[in-house]
């Protein structure tokens, strides 16, 4: 980062006492006075950090806290370091864990007296294993929210609730079974979010000015997909916030940030489908239009609830496919069938809504015979866009634990750009197999994926936007994986992070 942006964050700071925006008040006794709150990411793509925006909101009143998002290539971290906290909490996920650890080195180096503290999917998954290799002062298993006040307010940490350390009886967290009971993420909280408002957005086929903000609804799964762990941090029971709570939280970005776009990042947006037909009731009755995408079970999905929320706002739904083959899909445990994809496919096309469809490459017991049922399934139903990823067995999944147990691995860095990198095991295809594989799956649905994403719309807007360093991230990104969908993915990062420096640089004025 170069020195005159530094000073000018620094400025900033200063301006508004050192605070990122949190109300002034005296710090009671006992509790650290300056908290950091890290979210750790490792592509240049910026998404609103809302579980560290949560967790500022949770704390702010008894401690200065400030949410950071450093860019991947920063290596001094000198926002957080001229912040000056006594308390950095750490936010990451498995496949972040080797940028988090050298996050984690540089500010051990550089704030000694500060505390540290780790959180998230990948300490939750492998705790004595990350605590041993980061060697912090605590880390926080599950929902974080409730220990992180207790540790804010200076209770010790091996008291609380949630916080492993070897050698002390580890409790269960305590988590919020009411989520109505969690404040709305403290935006106030992260001196630079304007810059997170930016375009395209992440709703394809879309331009939104200011970005599409991503917000959660609710926590947990029933579900017991194989290759999934989030019930370890969010459990198996679906806990929903009231359609008021949403609603209050829409209404804010709307009056106060000007968004007209949100994408709602819930596990599964209609379980139950009760609860969504109830917030598109209510969203139609709000005195502005919102347009916005999440992700749906087609088990619990058909026409009526579609037409619903296209009349709501909706345009894009995304599903987890995985695979064409009965037998596939019941080895991952999916718990749906081919027909029912075939039906909300089907049923989005009769409402208008576009259905963006992803799947699996490297399954177990998956053969050519399947890769070629999937083909046939990707011709029938026709996804608005469609993506390709290699099966990823992320630890605390039961497919991680087959996958130790049967020698499955080849890889197991989890460096890079998780599912859409590289695949990490050998089951039935090789690795050249398994990249051939997805190649020819994108061959299939190119035209499509390129027509849903240059949208007239987009296209002009895009086309207005171009910069050299766009098309070096296109050009490069294309020879190095042969993928047009891969190169344009790089394209959009590279667009977003233009448009995210040029709000910054905006804003500093």
């Amino acid at each position: 980062m170069s020195k005159k942006r530094c000073d000018a964050r620094r400025d900033l700071f200063e301006r508004k006492g050192m605070s990122g925006y949190v109300q002034q008040r005296e710090t009671p006794m006992g509790t650290y006075e300056r908290t950091a709150l890290v979210n750790v990411r490792v592509e240049s793509r910026q998404r609103i950090p809302i579980g560290m925006l949560t967790l500022a909101a949770c704390v702010k009143d008894i401690t200065k806290a400030v949410v950071f998002d450093p860019d991947p290539d920063d290596l001094e971290l000198r926002d957080i370091v001229d912040f000056n906290p006594d308390l950095i909490g750490l936010g990451f996920m498995t496949q972040t864990g080797f940028r988090a650890k050298q996050i984690c080195d540089v500010l051990r180096a550089k704030l000694p007296a500060a505390k540290i503290v780790l959180g998230g999917v990948g300490p939750t998954v492998e705790k004595e294993a990350v605590f041993e290799r980061f060697k912090p002062d605590g880390l926080v298993v599950g929902e974080g929210e409730k220990a992180m006040r207790r540790i804010v307010s200076g209770e010790p940490l091996e008291s609380v609730p949630g916080v492993y350390l070897p050698g002390v009886p580890f409790r269960p967290a305590e988590f919020f079974q009411n989520l109505d009971d969690l404040p709305l993420p403290a935006y106030e909280c992260m001196p630079d979010f304007e810059k997170y408002l930016c375009p395209p957005g992440g709703i394809r086929g879309k331009w939104y000015d200011r970005g599409t903000p991503m917000i959660m609804t609710g926590r947990g799964c029933p579900y017991r997909c194989t290759f999934c762990s989030s019930h370890l941090m969010f459990g198996r029971c679906v806990r929903r916030r009231s359609v008021a709570s949403v609603l209050s939280e829409i209404r804010r970005l709307h009056d106060e940030y000007g968004v007209d776009a949100v994408y709602f990042f819930d596990d599964t947006f209609n379980a139950p489908p009760s609860w969504a037909r109830q917030f598109c009731e209510e969203l139609l009755k709000e005195p502005y239009r919102l347009e916005w995408g999440c992700q749906i079970r087609v088990n619990t999905f058909n026409a009526e609830l579609g037409k619903l929320m296209k009349r709501a706002g909706c345009v894009q739904v995304d599903i987890g496919v995985e695979s064409g083959s009965p037998k596939v899909l019941k080895a991952i445990h999916k718990d749906e069938t081919v027909e029912q994809v075939e039906a909300a496919f089907a049923a989005c096309h009769e409402v208008g809504l576009a259905p963006m469809g992803t799947f699996l490459v490297g399954c177990p017991e998956e053969t050519m015979e399947d890769v070629e049922l999937t083909r046939l399934l990707v011709r029938r139903i026709k996804p608005s866009f469609s993506e390709f990823f290699y099966l990823i067995p992320y630890p605390g999944s039961d497919l991680y634990d087959e996958a130790v147990r049967n020698g499955w691995f080849v890889d197991r860095s989890y460096e890079g750009r998780g599912m859409v990198d590289r695949p990490v095991m050998e089951i039935n295809f090789t690795r050249d197999q398994q990249r051939e594989i997805r190649r020819r799956y994108f061959e299939l649905v190119a035209f499509r994926n390129l027509k849903g994403y240059l949208s007239p719309g987009v296209l002009w807007s895009a086309l207005r936007s171009v910069r050299p360093m766009m098309l070096a991230a296109l050009f490069r990104e294309f020879a190095k994986t042969r993928n047009i969908r891969d190169a344009m993915q790089a394209y959009v990062h590279a667009l977003r992070r233009y448009y995210a420096e040029r709000q910054d640089a905006g804003k500093k004025r």
